[in-house]
This record gives C-alpha cells, structure tokens and sequence, in this order.
C-alpha cells in the first residue's frame, strides 16, 4: 500500500501533476537521474500544501515508464503502516526484490542467515536488506535506477527518520541505485541535510517563484473545475488567492466538487467568490477557505441541530485521535453512537478529512490541524482540545471498563512465548476491538490536556486498581507493550496527575501510579515479557511487596509462586528495571524533562532511550572511535553531547542522533568528562591532558583554556547552576573552581580527599559541591569558601566513581566499584535507601532523576538498572556468614539440621526449614558422611580413578555394570541411605540418583547451569538431600536443601493432574530436569516456560525439588506449592 500507485493513492486523493504544470521542477529531476555525475541523494521540500506529494508522483510514474523506478515509499499519516519509518527498508528491499532476480537471489541468502531482520533497528536493517545485497549484485543494476521515498515528515518515529537520512548519507554513494526524498523543511529533518549539504541536490518548492506556481495551479483548476464552466476572471482570482499553495486549489476543487454527495456548485463557487478579497499572506488564504467548508458543514441551514452536533463530534475525534481511527471508535468515543450518523457526518467534511479503504479517517491534509487547533486562525472553530478532550477520555476509561478482562485472547498455555502461540493474530482479531486496542493506547494521551481533574481522578484511580493487568494484557499480545506504549500512557497519566499537585487522595493515586509505572517497566524489560500469561505467574509473584499494585492483585490470585526468605526481602530494593545495552556502560544521564535518558558505551555509541522502560528512541549511533566516558543532556532538551577515549567532543540532535557540531579537537589526551552550561550555549571538558577547556556550543570554538592548573588527569566536570562557576575534579585528589567567564581561578583548591576524585556535582541552589573519591568515601563542600562540610560519608567498600544530587538538593546517589548504589542524606551523611545491590560489576555512573524518584546506573556488566529510590528503601548489603569455603557438609541425626565445617575449621548448624543458621557449639559431633564403600552385603562395587572420581558401579559378582559409565566426569558422589541406589554430583550442576539393582535413573535434580556441586550429604531418612556448589565465575556459592519425598513446586500438567509422585513413583514430569535458563527462565526438559525469576532469585538456583536455599546474598524458602501454569494459568485469577 506504500507505493506511489497502491489503492491508497486513489482515497488519499494522490494524483499525478496536471498536463503541463511544475515543468521546470520535473525537468530539474529528470536531468538528474541522466546526469552521471549527479549526488546520490536528491531532497525535494515544502511547506505545507505546496504539492510534494503530486510532484513526487508525477516523478515515480515518469521513472516506472522509463523502466528506472527501482521502488517507491509514500509515507501518510492517514495508514498507520505507512507512518511507520520502520516499514521502509523492508518495502524497498521487496520490491528491489521484485525488480531484480539477481537482487532477490542475494537478499534470500541474507535472509536465511537473519530470519528477524525485520524486527531490527533501521541501522541494521539497511546494512542487511539494501547495503549488502546491492554490494553483491551492483554490476546488475542499470545506470539512473531511483528510489523515491515520499513525506518523510509523516513519519511518526522522527528520531527514526533521522537515522534513515544518516543511512543514506553514509552509504547512497556507493550504491548503485539513487534516492529522491521529499518532506517539509522540519527542523530535525532540516539539520540533517544542512549537515550532509555537500552530499545532496536540493530544491525548496515554497522558495520557487510564485508566477511559475501561479501558472501551474491556473491549468490545474482550469481542469478540475470545467464541469462547471467557471470564468476566466473567477479562475485568476482563485489562482491569487492561491499563491504558492496547491493545497488550497486541490481543497477548493474539493469543496466546489465534492465526491459522494449532493451540491450545489455553482452556489459554493459563488460562497467563494463572496469571501473578503484578502491580499495574499500568510495563512489568510487557506483560513478563510477552511471557514466557508466549515461553515457549510457546521451551519447548512437544511441540516437539523443533531447533524450539526454529529458533524462537531466527528470532527473533534478525529482532529484529536492520536492515529486513522475507524467509524465505530469515532462514534463510540464522539458519543455519537449509530456508526450511519458518523459516516452521514463524513460526507459534510470531505474536503478536509479523509476515510481510506480500509474505513480509517484522518485528516486529509497537515494545514488543517495547523488551522483548527490556532484559536486565532480558526475562531469559532477552534478546536479546544482541553474542553473537547474530557469527554473522549471518560470514554476511554468506559470502553476499558466494559471490554477488559483476565486472558481477553483466550491464549491456551503459559508454557510457551507469545510467537510461538498459533493462530495468535486470529485470537487478538477475534478478541480486541479496533476500538479496545485503540483505547488501551492512547486513553492517557487523551487524559494529559484534561483541566477538570475531580472529574477523572476517581476513574484512573479504578482503572490502575482493578484493570492494569488486563489492560498490559492487550497491549503486550499486540506487542505494543515492548515498544513503550504502556509507561508513556502512564508517564502521561502521571504527569497530567502531577500538574495539579499531589495534596490528599491525589497524593496517594500518584503513588499508585508510580507503582504501576514500576510493575509495567520492570515487566517489560523482563524475558517475562515475552509471554503474556507471566504478567501475572512471574512479573506479579515476584512484585515488591510494598507496590500498590502487589497489595491490590495478589489477593485476588491463586496457585502463583510465593517465596519467603531474605531474598524477597531484597525485592524492595531490587532495581525496578534492568537494560541489557550489549556493551559496558560507562556513562548515563537523564533528560531535563526526566522522559529520556542518554547512554555512552565502550563500543563508542551512544543511544537515548525512554527513561521508564528503556526502549531506544534513537540509535545507538556511533559517535566516536573510543570509549565514550561522559553523556550529558543540555538544559533545553535539544542536544546531547559526549566525551570520549578519540580525544574529542561531540554534540548530538537528541531526536535524530545526527552531529549537530563537532567533533571538537583541541585536548591532545583522553576527554573524561562534559557538561552544558545552563543556557545550553557552552560545553566545559576535562581531559587526561590535565586541562579544563570550554567550547562553544554552535560551532565548536574554543573559547576559554585550556585552563592549567591540575597536575593529574581532569575526570570530572561540572558547571554550576547560574553558570558563573566550574568545578573540576582529578586524579590529584583535589577539586578547583573557575571563573566560567575567562577561566581564572575562583579561589583554591578544595582538599581532603586522599586519593583521586572521581566525580564532581554541584547542588541545584549552588552553595555546595558533591565529590566522590577514590578514597571510598562521598564528600560535601561550601562553595564559598571551599572548606568540607562535616566528615566524609563512609560505607562503600570500593572506589566512588559517580556522584549525582537530587533536584531538592536534599539528597546523593553515589555508585561504586563495590557494585552498589547509595543514596545519602545530604544534611548528614546518613544512608537514606540502599544499598542497591544488583550489578555483577564496577557501577561506573549514575544519574538522578528530576522527580527525586529514581536512580539510575551504568556499569561495566552491560547493564542500565532503575532504581526507586523512595527515603527510607534500605537493605543491608552483607552477605550471609559461614557459607563460603565449606569443606564438609552432613546432616544432624533427626535430619533438622545440615552441619558444615569450614576450611577454616568453623562449624555451623543450619535450620532445614528456615535456612537460618548459628555457630555449632564445639562439642557437636559432626557425623561423617556415608562411606564410599561398598554396601554392606558386598553385592556392588564402586569404580573409581586414580583421582578418586567415580567411574562407575558394578556388581561384584559378575563386574556387570549397575550403574554408569558416566558420561560427564562426576565431582561427588556417595550411596544413598538405604544402599539401592548412588547419588553423584556433576561439574555441569545436575545431581542424579540411579538405582543400582535397574540402572535407571531415578531422580535428576538440576538448578543453575554450570553451578559446580562440590558436596552432598542425604539425611537419615532420605526425604532430604544437602547439596553445596559453587562456580568461580559464573555463580555464587550456594547450599540447597532438596525436597526428595516430592516437588515443593508441584506443576499442572497438560491432563490437568498434579505432578506429585507417590511411594516408589520416579520425580518425572514437568518438574524432571528443570534448570534456569540464561534469560531467566525455569525450563524443563521440553523447554516449557514454567517461570522467569529475577536475576538475584535465578542466581539461587530455584527449583521444583528445593526448599530452601542459602546464598551469600540471602536465604530462600520454598513452602510446598500446587502452582496453576500451563493450561491452567487463567484459574489463577479469582473472578467475581
């Protein structure tokens, strides 16, 4: 439907240019395609309505008949496929495809490596779907081919346009095919090609003179309106009125002339004709024939007061919907009801709406929002959208209310992934409405402009404690969830909360909608995500128990994991969200606005990302040739720059990604740090060349420096609020203030710190700077006069490498290569939340939200984690005493306890149902383990190697085999209690038992991959087995108590009975040969999704046969539990 002659050009009214119009402009092109020499990329702009679109028709149709239209793309807000920036490279890469068999037989071979190119980001998508196969087959193509790519601003992902150009520019030159780009001259848009102007031909339609559009659009009307004859002096006059803008001619042939209704057109010339002869200016024109469409719509005297009331309500829904809507969301949302009254309405509104084929209506043309929504342009026709908003709102929460509910596609299994369910798009086709689906993702966007907030609050109230659930339901089958849909609607509700302040019952809804902005960003940043059912199985179990949004769920559930022990404990201080970036993370930062946060990578990337969820926005883009050490954002939101290893400074459109300045050179070593001045007009660097340097912003010119004075490296840079001051911190231990305006000294410098300072900041009102040191320690100081305030905060055990103050000024984050977060009270060093324990390495930034309700950190582990950093979050980060270096490992004789000795001689007793353990007193005899030895009847013999493992077990009668040869080298192993079978421990994690009188395997017990099991003990009556295992690189050491009498964890099976094996019965069935996946997930030997676990509570090694873990992190307590998954997973929400 995105080429330039698809179905969609007949509604959308896309026609070619009238015989012997925008000559000149279309012979410009022509001689481009013919010219050898000419640039591979040609971009055609122009305001609104000056005719891109038909000129850009007229052109592919030229092209396709001289055999040299190698694809096309009409992008168009009225199709929500062809807004998507995201469809193009595969459309063109199809129809290249089309084109050329040489083309298709490369783009296959490419395809069978990249199945889900598709899915990828645009960036990846060029490379695999144009670069490559063209590179392969480049002598195939003939000389002129063109792809032509129409209304790049009808895009919505704009930042994804941006990377798209950026594609183009890099690569169009050595391609064997050209591209011709039109769009209005938008600012993102504008700075990209003004950036690539040298690489581009150009032409500006609304900067063509006006008597060469002033003839064209005179052939133009002259043959539209001759079905009624009009003179020659109301056609010149039409054409003045006109100007540069073929949208008017096109919209008053569309009002004289309308399809699918009855006129009088003569009569509507002559209405024309009657306006106020304005000279031509500005928007005046195009105003005033907008008003006489409108007023024949709104105020035809053979309309009765309900049509007119119809007309206004369509109009005003689709002027506010956020995309093309269909005729029954229009009526159910513009409370019209009767879908024929809307489509009635539609007829009156022709010239300025438009209805596809597929019976989606949008605006015709991009002027007439422009118009409508200008209080000042429009008049009585304005469309406020603050008063028009509270009634579609109050609907969207009423469609929601009626249509929602627990498993609304009626997805069999929660064992498998969304993608993986058959028929799944008939399921959502049959189940969610255009108009459910529509709601669920923009009823915020309708909310936000709402000004009577006592009428609504009562509604987001029930909606976020009755219906979140259910409504992340629908988007994530959709798969609108992963692409932030849901925490922008709720960042939206939020901030539409915020705006009228938090007192009373608000304040406690803003609360809530926090916590579900938590639940829903933490859910999607899980391989949770990847299966709907597990919002609940595993997203909801694994909630903090504190969020609103656990407290109003779960007792509505049953049959879901619930889990006790310290390692739920620390869920309230878990990270509320986890990004995985693929590379170290060495610097982070949030927006202005607290919506985007900005990443710097060791890759030389840097990408900007929703700061909810983490969903990139734009890139990663590769902004330098090194590491890049510092990301900051400029005070007015529009750029980002960076500071890298390459020596250089970099300065980026936050949109688009594209170089807006620089690279700035002039520090001859490594530049650590960067930061705005507070009129976004200058950047201040710090370098290992030990200088401080401050640029301009626009062109890069150095301004002031670079400024000597430190004697070590500059790793930290700060400008103060007002701009006046610099702070700059280095490797020296100390810290210098600057005179922002000529560099001079402000003073000297600040010492206390006895190794390097790491990191700098100043507090929001200016009086005080925050350092942190590689000392360990955290540090305020008066600007004033340079001295300390009070002693240092002591608490990390590793170096402070990032320091960052809350926008009250009342508190500090602080990360650490101890792989923790803290934040501390400003007023006296107290820990006020964390720490923060998730990092598996050095945290080597952090960054404080505007809202003072979220931390985030970077680290070397590849990791963006989310805090919430709510006064008063706190959790020891010691570990769990006695655990590490256990040599010996045995049970008490009543089998209550599990007693450990350790290298160094420690004993303990451990609780084998709490996990708790205490100093075993020293009189306490240590039972040894089972003999290795043969059983007592003499009847199996066990075979060993020279290194004491265990090769395999015979009968010592016959040497016959009863058990093994193993094929993984066991590490431990021992009979059991009763002497039937063996036990054996492997390097690879598993713990088997195999029955010496069959040799069948009996039990497979498996937890972590790769977790080595260094001891076993089994206890005295065998309903308990003790194992401790550990893996020096990849796991924590770890002792579990294993449930041998059943599964503590009993799954539902596909016939609906319990998996709960009786005397002499195997452990089979779902639960045989779990193990925990390196997404997360707890799989069994079918790879059945059975639940995905948090990072601290996989690395445990949970599992249906255990009841109790002991990590260094914390203990875990599996009470016996019939869990309703699989094909009984909708049971686990109670209804009624």
């Amino acid at each position: 439907k995105a080429t330039y002659d698809s179905q969609l050009s007949g509604p959308t009214n896309r026609r070619t240019c009238t015989e012997g119009t925008r000559v000149k402009v279309l012979d410009e092109l022509k001689a481009w395609v013919i010219e050898e020499a000419g640039k591979s990329v040609y971009w055609m702009s122009g305001m609104a309505g000056t005719g891109k679109t038909t000129i850009a028709c007229t052109f592919a149709k030229w092209l396709e008949a001289e055999k040299l239209l190698a694809a096309s793309f009409f992008c168009t807000r009225t199709s929500a496929d062809c807004q998507d920036v995201t469809r193009i490279i595969p459309t063109v890469a199809y129809q290249l495809a089309q084109y050329s068999i040489s083309f298709r037989s490369a783009l296959c071979n490419i395809l069978g490596n990249n199945s889900d190119i598709g899915s990828k980001d645009i960036a990846a998508q060029f490379e695999k779907l144009i670069l490559e196969p063209l590179n392969r087959m480049k002598d195939d193509i003939p000389d002129g081919m063109v792809v032509v790519i129409d209304a790049l601003d009808e895009c919505k992902d704009q930042g994804g346009v941006g990377k798209l150009l950026d594609m183009l520019f890099k690569h169009a030159a050595q391609l064997p095919v050209r591209f011709f780009v039109t769009s209005r001259p938008e600012s993102g848009i504008y700075a990209t090609m003004a950036a690539h102007a040298a690489s581009h031909e150009a032409i500006h339609l609304h900067k063509i003179e006006e008597s060469l559009v002033s003839a064209d659009i005179r052939l133009y009307l002259e043959e539209v309106l001759a079905p009624i004859s009009p003179q020659v002096s109301d056609i010149e006059e039409l054409v003045r009125r006109s100007g540069v803008l073929f949208i008017y001619a096109a919209t008053l042939f569309r009002y004289i002339l309308p399809t699918g209704r009855k006129a009088n057109s003569q009569k509507r010339l002559r209405d024309i004709m009657a306006m106020a002869p304005e000279a031509v200016m500005g928007h005046a024109q195009i105003d005033l024939l907008y008003m006489v469409v409108l007023k024949s719509a709104l105020e035809d005297e053979e309309t009765n007061e309900e049509e007119k009331n119809d007309v206004r309500a369509v109009l005003n829904t689709v002027l506010l919907a956020q995309e093309p809507i269909g005729i029954q969301t229009i009526a159910t949302l513009g409370g019209v009801g009767d879908t024929s009254r809307v489509e009635y309405a539609l007829r009156s509104l022709s010239s300025v709406l438009y209805e596809s084929g597929t019976g989606l209506v949008s605006t015709l043309h991009a002027s007439f929002p422009d118009f409508i929504f200008d209080e000042k342009r429009s008049g009585t026709y304005f469309c406020d959208t603050s008063k028009h908003s509270l009634p579609v709102a109050r609907r969207c929460f009423e469609v929601m209310k009626k249509q929602l509910r627990m498993n609304i596609c009626n997805l069999p299994s929660s064992f498998v992934r969304d993608k993986d369910v058959k028929n799944l798009n008939e399921l959502i086709e049959s189940n969610i409405s255009p108009l459910l689906a529509y709601v669920c993702r923009y009823w915020a966007s309708h909310l936000r402009p709402v000004l009577e907030v006592d009428q609504m609050e009562a509604a987001l109230d029930e909606f976020l404690l009755t219906r979140l659930l259910f409504w992340m339901e629908v988007l994530s089958v959709r798969g609108d969830l992963s692409t932030g849909a849901g925490t922008m609607q709720l960042f939206n509700a939020k901030q539409w909360l915020m705006s009228f302040g938090t007192q009373g019952s608000r304040s406690t809804l803003a609360v809530i909608t926090e916590d579900a902005i938590n639940f829903v960003a933490g859910h999607i940043t899980s391989s949770a995500s990847k299966s709907t059912p597990h919002i609940y199985i595993s997203s909801l179990a694994f909630c903090a128990r504190s969020s609103y949004i656990y407290k109003h769920y779960w007792p509505r559930m049953q049959g879901l994991v619930e889990l006790k022990g310290s390692l739920m404990d620390r869920r309230e201080t878990a990270a509320l969200a986890t990004w995985n970036i693929r590379s170290t993370v060495l610097s982070v930062a949030y927006s202005g606005d607290g919506s985007r946060v900005a990443v710097g990578c060791k890759d030389g990337t840097v990408s900007i990302r929703n700061a909810y969820d983490g969903t990139l926005l734009v890139g990663p883009w590769n902004a330098h040739t090194d590491w890049v050490c510092s990301v900051v954002f400029s005070p007015d939101g529009r750029l980002v720059a960076s500071g890298s290893y390459d020596g250089t400074i970099g300065v980026w459109d936050v949109r688009t990604g594209t170089p807006v300045a620089g690279p700035f050179r002039g520090h001859t070593d490594w530049v650590y740090s960067v930061s705005f001045s507070p009129n976004s007009r200058r950047i201040v660097s710090g370098s290992k060349d030990n200088t401080v340097c401050i640029w301009d912003t626009v062109d890069g010119t150095l301004l002031v420096g670079p400024l000597h004075g430190h004697t070590g490296s500059v790793l930290s840079v700060a400008y103060s609020p007002d701009g006046t001051l610099i702070a700059s911190a280095s490797i020296d231990k100390t810290i210098r203030l600057w005179r922002s305006d000529d560099g001079t000294p402000a003073g000297s410098p600040l010492q206390g710190h006895t190794y390097s300072v790491n990191s700098v900041a100043f507090t929001p009102d200016g009086t005080r700077l925050v350092s942190g040191s590689f000392d360990k320690t955290v540090r305020v100081w008066r600007v004033s006069d340079g001295l300390a305030v009070d002693t240092p905060f002591q608490g990390h055990s590793g170096p402070v490498n990032s320091v960052a103050v809350s926008a009250d000024g009342m508190l500090v984050a602080s990360g650490s290569d101890d792989r923790t977060v803290r934040v501390w009270r400003m007023s006296d060093g107290s820990l006020a939340a964390g720490a923060f324990v998730g990092h598996n390495r050095v945290v080597y930034s952090v960054g404080y939200s505007p809202d003072g309700t979220r931390v985030i950190s970077g680290s070397y582990d590849g990791t963006v984690r989310v805090w919430n950093v709510r006064e008063g979050m706190m959790f020891p980060a010691s570990s769990e005493v006695g655990l590490s270096d256990i040599t010996s490992l045995s049970f008490s004789p009543d089998g209550a306890h599990v007693l450990t000795v350790s290298r160094e001689g420690e004993r303990r007793m451990w609780d084998v149902s709490s996990g708790i353990s205490q100093p075993a007193s020293p009189d306490t005899q240590v039972p040894h383990p089972p003999s290795h030895a043969a059983p007592p009847d003499r009847s199996y013999t066990a075979e060993t190697d020279t290194d004491g493992k265990l090769v395999q077990v015979v009968r010592t009668d016959d040497k016959s085999v009863a058990a093994g040869p193993f094929d993984g080298t066991p590490r431990v192993w021992q009979l059991s209690h009763d002497s039937t079978c063996v036990i054996v421990g492997f390097w690879d994690g598993k713990i088997e038992g195999i029955c010496l009188q069959t040799g069948h395997t009996v039990f497979h017990l498996r937890s972590v991959d790769d977790d080595w099991v260094d001891l076993i003990a089994e206890c005295p009556d065998g309903s308990l087995l003790a194992s401790f295992g550990s893996h020096p690189l990849k796991s924590f050491p770890a002792l579990r108590i294993w449930s041998m009498a059943g599964p503590t964890l009993c799954f539902q099976s596909s016939d609906h009975s319990p998996l709960d094996p009786g005397p002499g019965q195997t452990l089979s069935g779902l639960q045989a040969q779990c193990h925990i996946n390196q997404d997360g997930w707890m799989v069994n030997s079918s790879n059945h999704l059975l639940l995905w676990l948090p990072s601290e509570i996989a690395r445990a090694g949970l599992s249906p046969f255990v009841s109790v873990i002991v990590t260094t992190s914390g203990t875990l307590q599996v009470p016996k539990q019939m869990l309703l998954v699989g094909p009984e997973w909708d049971k686990c929400y109670i209804r009624g």
